[in-house]
């Protein structure tokens, strides 16, 4: 009697009670995930005693350090090639008229007018035509003269047919060229050619002053017609 009792309360319990429907539980969503770069183990260099040497992986290896001029900063006087080209220039120039004084003192140079440095030719200002220049010049046209100089070939190097004279390869090939009336056209004889000489010669011939124009320029104004010439070294 009793547990039936026990058993009417359970039940009258449950049937006036609610039931409970049980809700259910939001779950916030997750973040993604971010994945991490593998971590790189640093680099190992070994040691002069074989232990290795730990090294942070990444950074770049260190180049030797050497010392260069800055590109605005100019080279040591004296060992620029233009440096170098003018010096051996200049020495040659003087050794050929160091040897040419010898020459003319024993007697040994003869058959011109006159020795024509190019200090001469280029001691007034030219002017287009050939205007200002001075009469001592002018009248240097006609007369048989020796000078000495550097060759400049026009177009060919061999079998040579006309070709410049001038004071200083220097000055025309590293540095500021000269002026029209710093440069001499010397011609061949007809019928004869030469070859390049890089070391500077003694020509004597006969000097003629006129205005060359092609093309409307004036290309120079002083020739030379050789009637020799010898390589001075």
């Amino acid at each position: 009697m009793k547990l039936n009792l026990l058993l009417l309360s359970a039940i009258c319990w449950s049937a006036c009670v609610p039931a409970q429907v049980p809700v259910p539980k939001q779950v916030p969503a997750e973040a993604p995930k971010v994945q991490e770069p593998p971590k790189q183990e640093p680099k190992q260099e070994p040691k002069p005693g074989g232990k290795p040497v730990e090294k942070p992986a990444g950074k770049p290896a260190e180049e030797p350090r050497i010392d260069r001029p800055a590109k605005d900063q100019p080279m040591p006087r004296g060992t620029d090639p233009a440096d170098i080209a003018a010096m051996r220039s200049a020495e040659a120039m003087l050794q050929a008229e160091r040897k040419l004084a010898a020459d003319l003192k024993a007697g040994k140079v003869t058959g011109f007018d006159k020795i024509l440095p190019f200090d001469e030719l280029t001691s007034w200002r030219y002017l287009e035509g050939l205007q200002g220049m001075p009469k001592r010049v002018a009248d240097l046209s006609g007369k048989k003269v020796l000078m000495t100089g550097f060759m400049l070939p026009i177009d060919e190097v061999q079998n040579i047919k006309e070709f410049l004279l001038v004071q200083s390869l220097w000055a025309c090939c590293y540095g500021t060229p000269p002026d029209i009336h710093g440069i001499v056209r010397v011609v061949m004889p007809k019928g004869k050619t030469t070859d390049y000489f890089f070391d500077p010669l003694k020509i004597t011939g006969t000097f003629k002053v006129e205005a060359t124009v092609l093309d409307g320029y004036c290309v120079d104004i002083y020739q030379l017609h050789l009637e020799s010439l010898e390589v001075m070294k």
